[in-house]
């Protein structure tokens, strides 16, 4: 939904709404089990569906009400982040800094 801003955190995925910043729905991905706290979870909205990987595991969610609508554990593909790509749009990370300003 164009509305809406979706973001992706230690295995949960939320629909927030872009005006307000209120939160319109939020999705913890139950066969993410592995995931730890600051554990990266990327999302990609295409389409009326909203994908998310996290530490190895696909969705597919519905954007307007998030509830999960398929699941793959990519199995034999290891427990790392994932990239997504889909319509010419791509979501990957490449590295995590930490920088301090003094």
């Amino acid at each position: 939904m164009a509305d809406h801003l979706y973001i992706g955190c230690n295995a949960h995925v939320a629909a927030i709404r872009v005006e307000t910043g209120e939160e319109v729905w939020r999705t913890r991905l139950q066969g993410a089990l592995l995931a730890t706290s600051g554990q990266d979870t990327t999302v990609l909205e295409h389409e009326g569906r909203v994908y998310a990987g996290v530490n190895g595991h696909l969705y597919c969610l519905d954007a307007t009400t998030g509830a999960i609508l398929w699941h793959n554990d990519l199995p034999n593909m290891g427990h790392n982040d994932v990239t997504l790509s889909i319509g010419g749009h791509s979501v990957q990370f490449v590295a995590k800094h930490t920088h301090t300003h003094t």
